[in-house]
């Protein structure tokens, strides 16, 4: 009995046979014993013994495991464990996937009293780790022709949903796999940092929330003081992650109560009820919990691509009828479209799990059942297209009126989608063929039903009914595919479908506009764009049957690539097809238009070297170079060296059989080169030098081996070997960037920074751009410690590129953590140093969102008005990118409004405003006076007046009774009647009627007559020079306004009165009923007369005796003649400013003004704010 039969059968007495077991030649499936006999769950004795016997705890398999990752993983028992440690057993020791022995036992869910000794015993805690957190989900083959894209001979592309989620914490991984209360605090207690955050900025909270269902353990956070509104990089807060992943309402209830944000969105604009309808636990509980009324949520929000939460909970695959039927009774819109216009009912024939009730029940609450999207795919199509729909579902459709015929904006019809679906239901088929669809239609490419089933479907069956219902087997696409190309391509095919096109009379040597035979389409990976490959299990059938037909398997694409190329093209491809092919004559050393040699592609995609070998054996050239100079040495270097398993006997045999270690590339790259790109290639590169590779070697940009190791983050182990051996240290690109500056940009072990600085390397050395090493550490590292030790080594912390940008200005641009910011202030970075274009760190915090390092700086006196070269301000910034939690706080920190200059700043200004501050109860009050004339009386100022007549203008479309209190109490006078008519109508908040009852009969009389004169003189103007007559009628006017009410200063400005007179006559031209937005875009040729034109007119200085008295209720007359117009022309300058040659900034006088009115009506510092809020301009 051999030792690992001794193991399994846990055969103690007989291993005590064995004086010493030595690992050597004794591996068993690349095993490592002791690892093995811990998989099968070994006694302690079993273990102690075999460690006793000669075997080392510390000894790796393939993955890097040593003996204690492998008892962690197999949760051994307490006492094993403990023993390995004694046994000297590494306990920080990482395997390849980047994993200590700690983290193993966290994910495997260890018991606390294994997780307390491993921390006892040294573990380290503060271990960031890297993971890939969700698959790579090729694109849909379903939806892989909708462009046209489709018919370009890369056919599929790849594209990767992964997001690896880097910088984990100790505790992000505990909550991840949901470890227990005791060992969150055991962790906690042992000093891990709960603020800590993953580079997608996803608190430890947010972790608990998303993979913990322990209410205690959130509470235990949120007592620690984890920061309940931290958001992620998507905007996504504690609360979305909650309602998204929780099936416990009592989590929502609390996080809630504790102040989370109910009204947080994230970038994608989602609410939290966006989030609760993609829950796949199915809890209507929490959907109801948050369309409570106090909650005040819109169950008709829309993200940024028009989704609301119907929307997604119809998508949601777990959701039941429950939850959308009583979406849809608490108001959900059900007709509601996205951006690319789809309905609910869109998204349920979509779902694959949805049932047939919830269609049912969204038609019968009247959703249109052949509703388009916006490339014109009706609910029909996407239940075609669903792989998992049941018949009864595409009846339904049809039996209530869906379009049977109808077509996508590329011409698809049901049918297309039906033979499209991988599902292979010949039932679907056969039911649209039965109801009249045409077997044969086309889209836009050509492309018919057949095409799609001999690329989607393996059902031989499905294949013969169409030919037998009339498909035309020899139809081809626009560039001159055929069925038999298609049925190439498809991975699931049969070799009898292939044999039966063949049969039916199809050309195997058919080419497509692209040169390609059906041969070639056997080497093509539907999943990815530039792999060829013979992926199938039945692949050599169908190869050996196309070519025993005929097929020429010289034959070259439009690239000059032969099958060869395509067998070569595919890492998991056998030596038989290789072999085959060569035999039946395939040139081996056949270029493609690159020049390409099948040896290269090989090598170039991870053959076995079984294959590279063959290629050799056969006469392929190994020293044949490509179009960039890369002979097989090269990609071997660069590819195997640390993804290959047998990389090390791949280079050897390369240069034994007569590779040139030196060669060069078109960039001048060596293999050393490729080799210094990849981790965990020691072997090979002491291998390379070994034989004479030159170690200083530089490529085109003067990069040596030691810059690219650096460069491309190679490990601590390859640079000092690279040192020892004698790299140059001070070797520079051409952008005068050195081996220090890599280190400092990319994430390489901090021990790689230090032992190039204590080599010798100018910590201050500068690039092209003079940008030093700590430019690069703010710039890249996430850890303070490098920047630490770079400023106690004596980097220069206000040291500027050619650009003035400082070490700060770095760290504020690129969002680095607040104790990176704070540490560089501390340590003297310059808070208010200015680039080329004036740009302040304060800027780039702007700029970047960072709320908390804008409120740090903010608290350390930086300049928050200070401009850029174009006038730019960290106020701008912020409105000019709709931040406006950041707004808010540069507001409250006396940000100027008047340094903005651009129209459109000022509008989004406004916007922001209406967000940040509403009316609120202060206000409400304020408004609610019964007796106006009583404020009137009270506001003794006129400023203060003014401000009573900004919120009667703010609620106009909430009660229009207002308007006519206004006429009754506050304007006597004509000339204000006039004046507040007109300025109301440009507002954009009064039509023409409410106009109209603010002009008396008697005034209009005189404002007809007014315009009747006017219109006169006009007409004169034009057939002659100034008259006696036209001097008359002139006069005539100005006493018209005299006895209105102008003084004789405003009379004699001609501008003034002839821009009122303008504005007055474009009034009176209009119908009763429109308001003045209609007419201002329906009067092309008035647009002259803009909002601003009047308002500057009737309220510039000369018109300070505008309220020459009101009279209130008591008939006592209140004189305003000749008061300041400073609050007024405040406001006009901020809005208008690009009209005024001067700006003027808030004096005392205009604070003092609102401080009287705070004082008087008692109110708090939100509701003065709102005071000086303006009516929005629409």
């Amino acid at each position: 009995m051999n030792i690992w039969e001794i193991i399994e059968k846990n055969k103690i007495e007989l291993l005590n046979k064995f004086e010493n077991i030595l690992e050597k030649n004794l591996e068993k499936k690349e095993k490592i014993i002791l690892n093995f006999a811990l998989e099968k769950q070994s006694s302690k004795e079993m273990i102690e013994l075999l460690i006793e016997k000669g075997l080392n705890p510390n000894l790796v398999d393939k993955s890097k495991r040593n003996s204690l990752h492998c008892a962690i993983i197999n949760k051994s028992s307490f006492e094993i464990i403990k023993l390995l440690i004694e046994k000297g057993v590494d306990i920080n020791a990482k395997t390849n996937e980047n994993k200590s022995s700690l983290l193993y036992a966290l994910q495997y869910k260890n018991t606390f009293e294994i997780i307390k000794l491993l921390i006892e015993k040294g573990a380290d805690l503060n271990l960031k780790i890297n993971e890939n957190t969700s698959n790579s989900n090729s694109r849909s083959k379903n939806e892989s022709f909708e462009d046209a894209s489709f018919l370009q001979k890369t056919h599929f592309t790849n594209n990767s949903n992964s997001k690896t989620n880097e910088n984990e914490s100790i505790l992000h991984y505990a909550c991840r796999y949901q470890n227990s209360i005791e060992i969150i605090k055991l962790l906690i207690e042992k000093g891990v940092d709960i603020n800590l955050k993953t580079n997608q900025n996803e608190s430890i909270l947010h972790y608990a929330c998303r993979y913990q269902n322990s209410i205690e353990i959130i509470k235990l956070l949120i007592e620690k003081g984890v920061d309940i509104n931290l958001k992620t990089n998507q905007n996504e807060s504690i609360l979305h992650y909650a309602c998204k992943y929780q099936n416990s309402i009592q989590i929502i209830k609390l996080l809630i109560e504790k102040g989370c944000d109910i009204n947080l969105k994230t970038k994608k604009n989602e609410s939290i009820l966006h989030y609760a309808c993609q829950n796949e636990n199915n809890s209507i509980e929490i959907i109801k919990y948050l369309t409570k009324k106090d909650l005040d949520l819109n169950l008709n929000e829309t993200t940024n691509y028009n989704k609301t939460p119907l929307h997604y909970a119809c998508q949601n695959q777990k959701n039941s009828i429950e939850i959308i039927k009583y979406l849809v009774e608490k108001g959900a819109d059900i007709n509601a479209k996205t951006n690319i216009d789809k309905t609910p009912l869109h998204f349920a024939c979509q779902n694959e799990n949805n049932p047939l009730e919830i269609i049912e029940y969204l038609i019968e609450k009247g959703l249109y059942i052949n509703e388009k999207t916006n490339i014109d795919k009706t609910p029909l199509h996407f239940a075609c297209q669903n792989q998992n729909n049941p018949i009864e579902i595409i009846k339904y459709l049809i039996e209530k009126g869906a379009d049977i015929n109808a077509k996508t904006n590329i011409d698809k019809t049901p049918l297309h989608f039906a033979c499209q679906n991988e599902n292979n239901n010949l039932e679907i088929i056969k039911y649209l063929i039965e109801k009249g669809l045409n077997i044969n239609a086309k889209t836009k490419q050509n492309l018919t039903p057949f095409h799609y089933s001999c690329q989607y479907q393996n059902s031989f069956k499905i294949i013969k009914y169409l030919v037998e219902k009339g498909s035309d087997i020899n139809a081809k696409t626009n560039i001159k595919e055929n069925s038999l190309h298609f049925a190439c391509q498809n991975e699931n095919n049969p070799l009898e479908i292939i044999k039966y096109l063949i049969e039916k009379g199809l050309n195997i040597n058919e080419k497509t506009d692209a040169n390609q035979l059906p041969l070639h389409f056997c080497f093509y990976d539907n999943k990815t764009p530039l792999h060829f490959a013979c992926q199938y299990q039945n692949s050599f059938k169908i190869i050996k049957y196309l070519i025993e037909k005929g097929s020429d398997i010289n034959s070259k694409t439009y690239d000059n690539k032969t099958p060869l190329h395509f067998a070569c093209q595919n890492e998991n491809n056998s030596i038989k097809i290789i072999k085959y092919l060569i035999e039946k004559g395939s040139d081996i050393n056949s270029k493609t238009n690159e020049k390409e040699t099948p040896l290269h592609y090989s090598f170039q995609y991870k053959n076995s070297i079984e294959i590279i070998k063959y290629l050799i054996e056969k006469s392929s050239d190994i020293n044949s170079k490509t179009n960039e100079k890369k002979t097989a040495l090269h990609f071997a270097s660069l590819h195997f060296a640390c993804q290959y398993k047998n990389s090390i006997e791949i280079i050897k045999y390369l240069i034994e059989k007569g590779s040139d270690i030196n060669t060069k590339t078109n960039e001048k790259r060596i293999p050393l080169h490729f080799a210094c790109q990849y981790k965990n290639s020691i072997e090979v590169i002491k291998y390379l030098i070994e034989k004479g590779s030159d170690i200083n070697a530089k490529a085109i940009r003067n990069e040596t081996p030691l810059i690219f190791a650096c460069q491309y983050q190679n490990s601590i182990d390859i640079i000092e070997y690279l040192i020892e051996k004698g790299s140059d240290l001070n070797a520079k690109t051409i952008r005068n960037i050195t081996p220090l500056h890599f280190v400092c940009r990319n994430q390489i072990s901090f021990k790689a920074i230090k032992l190039l600085i204590e080599k010798g390397l100018d910590i201050n050395s500068k690039t092209r751009e003079n940008k030093i090493p700590l430019h690069f550490a703010c710039q890249y590292k996430k850890s303070i410690e490098v920047i630490k030790y770079l400023i106690e080594k004596g980097s220069d912390i206000n040291a500027k590129t050619i650009r003035n940008e400082t070490p700060l200005h770095f760290a504020c641009q690129y969002k680095k953590s607040i104790e990176v910011i704070k540490y560089l202030i501390e340590k003297g970075s310059d808070i208010n140093a200015k680039t080329i274009r004036n740009e302040t760190p304060l800027h780039f915090a702007c700029y970047n969102n960072s709320t908390e390092i804008v409120k740090f700086l903010i608290s350390k006196g930086v300049d928050i008005n200070a401009k850029t070269i174009d006038y730019r301000t960290p106020l701008s910034i912020t409105i000019n990118t709709n931040k406006t939690e950041l707004t808010q706080i540069l507001l409250l920190n006396d940000a100027n409004i008047f340094n903005l200059k651009e129209r459109e700043i000022k509008k989004k200004f406004i916007d922001l405003f209406s967000k940040i501050y509403s009316i609120n109860e202060d206000m409400d009050n304020l408004f609610h006076l019964n007796d106006f004339s009583d404020l009137i009386i009270e506001c003794n100022d006129f400023s203060k007046l003014f401000v009573h007549k900004l919120i009667l203008l703010t609620r106009f479309n909430n009660d229009k009774s207002i308007l006519q209190k206004f006429i009754n109490i506050c304007y006597q006078k004509p000339k204000k009647v006039v004046e507040d008519a007109v300025n109301f109508l440009y507002t954009g908040f009064v039509n023409f009627s409410y106009i109209k009852q603010l002009l008396n009969q008697k005034l209009e009389l005189k404002i007809q007559k007014l315009l009747k004169i006017q219109n006169s003189i006009n007409n004169k103007e034009k057939q002659e020079p100034i008259s006696k007559e036209m001097k008359t009628k002139e006069e005539e006017i100005e006493n018209i306004f005299k006895e209105i009410g102008f003084d004789s200063n405003w009379i004699n400005s001609k501008k003034g009165r002839k821009g009122l007179l303008n504005d007055l006559k474009l009034l009176y031209k209009q119908e009763e009923t429109k308001d003045f937005k209609i007419i201002y875009e329906e009067n092309e040729n008035e647009k002259e007369i803009k909002v601003h034109k009047l308002i500057l007119i009737i309220r510039s200085e000369l018109f300070k005796g505008m309220f020459l008295s009101v009279n209130d209720s008591s008939n006592q007359v209140h004189d305003y003649s000749g008061k300041s117009f400073e609050t007024l022309n405040q406001l006009i300058y901020f809005f208008y400013h690009d009209e005024f040659n001067e700006r003027k900034e808030i004096n005392s006088k205009i604070i003092k003004e609102f401080e009287d009115v705070k004082d008087y009506f008692q109110l708090n510092q939100n509701s003065i704010i709102d005071l000086i809020s303006f009516p929005k301009i629409k």
